[in-house]
């Protein structure tokens, strides 16, 4: 399954007013020493970047949990677009609205690459990510929060589809690696309660179920 949790990296508030307006407090470099000579090297604990009306428009600097980050805002001193790598190495990349809030997010972190959108309250919508054993997947959820609909791929191949209601999944297709497909059908307590699959020598079978998961009937 998908890695829901949100990595620091884009939770971090890029927020205009924090990053400041101007450039007091900077630390040169001691390499900047002869005048009219460019120098080659400048530090500074940040750097902030203004338009001609002295508005911020981007930003690099680290937080105090060790993030080094770039914010890049608009002509309204919104925030746009953030990258940030934390302390650890992972790197992240948040895509904002025109009203600061985050609608697009890409992460690795923990060897484990994911995309997420989300809709205008900051709501996850959709999310794609690969498992550290090699499974990809891809959830859809509904503006509640809740997955309505998932595709996963097994690390032997094999793809499994699920789609839901507000409670839980309904509907399980999926093919086996030797190339059996099969649909299911659960109830609301999550356990199946028909299926029907196609066996390796090309017969149907339907297979009916009680409320504990028990196979009760069949066809053939």
């Amino acid at each position: 399954m998908l890695t829901r949790e949100r990595i620091g990296i884009l939770a971090i508030a890029f927020v205009a007013a924090t990053l400041g307006g101007g450039v007091a407090g900077y630390l040169l470099s001691s390499t900047a020493v002869e005048a009219g000579v460019a120098p080659k090297v400048v530090s500074a604990h940040k750097f902030v970047l203004l338009d001609d009306a002295g508005k911020t428009r981007a930003a690099i600097d680290i937080t105090n949990s060790g993030v080094a980050q770039v914010a890049v805002m608009d002509g309204a001193g919104v925030l746009r677009a953030g990258l940030g790598v934390a302390a650890n190495g992972a790197p992240g990349l948040g895509i904002y609205d025109r009203d600061g809030k985050v609608r697009l997010e890409v992460a690795y972190s923990a060897n484990t690459p994911r995309l997420r959108m989300f809709n205008a309250d900051g709501t996850t919508l959709l999310a794609l990510g690969v498992t550290q054993d090699g499974r990809a997947g891809m959830e859809i959820l509904d503006r509640g929060g809740k997955q309505r609909a998932s595709l996963e791929v097994a690390s032997d191949g094999a793809p499994t589809l699920r789609l839901g209601d507000a409670s839980g999944n309904r509907i399980g297709l999926d093919v086996t690696p030797d190339g059996r497909p099969g649909i299911a059908l659960l109830g609301t307590n999550g356990v199946t309660r028909a299926s029907l699959t196609l066996n390796a020598d090309g017969a149907g079978a339907l297979t009916l179920y009680d409320s504990a998961g028990n196979a009760m009937n069949g066809l053939p």
